[in-house]
C-alpha cells in the first residue's frame, strides 16, 4: 500500500518537475527542445513522449511505457546534452517503469543518475530531489534493503522539511 502511494505521489511530482525544467529551459533562452525543428507547434517532441510515458504509466502497460521513455531520454540527451534535467526527468520514468516490471537493478541505476544529475543542477539539498529519493526508498524497500531505504527516506524528509 505504501508503495502505490508512493508511486501515485511519483507521478503527481514527476508532472510538477517536468513543468518547472520546462519553464527553465524556456527561460534560459529555449535552447535545447524548442528549436530543433521536431516540435509539434509550441509542444517538443520530448514533451509529447513524456506525457504518453505517464498515461502508458498510470494505465498500467509498462511494457509500452518502456520503449516510449527509451525514446523519451534519448531525445531529451540529443535536444539537451547528457546532464539536463529533462535527461534526469527521463530517467525517473524510465526508472518508475522498469521498477513496476520488477526489474530492481536496471531501475536502482538510472534513480542514481538522475539524482546525480538533479544534484549537480539544482544541489544537495534542492526540493526537486525529493521525488527521485523517494522513488529509491521504494525501490530499496522492495529489495528488502530497509537501512538504505530509511537512509534515503531521512534525507528526502530532510530536503521537504526546510520548505
Amino acid at each position: 500500500m505504501i508503495k502505490n502511494s508512493l508511486r501515485v505521489m511519483g507521478v503527481s511530482i514527476l508532472t510538477a518537475l517536468l513543468a518547472v525544467s520546462l519553464i527553465a529551459c524556456e527561460d534560459g533562452g529555449g535552447e535545447g527542445g524548442s528549436g530543433n525543428g521536431k516540435s509539434k507547434g509550441s509542444v517538443t517532441e520530448w514533451e509529447v513522449l513524456t506525457s504518453e510515458v505517464m498515461k502508458l504509466y498510470s494505465s498500467g502497460d509498462y511494457t509500452q511505457g518502456v520503449k516510449v521513455a527509451k525514446r523519451a531520454l534519448q531525445v531529451a540527451q540529443q535536444n539537451d546534452g547528457p546532464d539536463h534535467p529533462n535527461v534526469a526527468l527521463s530517467l525517473g520514468n524510465l526508472a518508475e517503469l522498469y521498477e513496476a516490471l520488477e526489474e530492481y537493478a536496471e531501475a536502482e541505476q538510472l534513480y542514481k543518475r538522475s539524482l546525480e544529475i538533479l544534484e549537480k543542477e539544482f544541489g544537495q539539498d534542492s526540493p526537486f530531489l525529493v521525488n527521485t529519493l523517494w522513488n529509491m526508498a521504494s525501490l530499496y524497500n522492495n529489495i528488502g534493503r530497509e537501512d538504505e531505504a530509511c537512509r534515503v527516506m531521512e534525507r528526502a524528509n530532510k530536503i521537504q522539511a526546510k520548505q
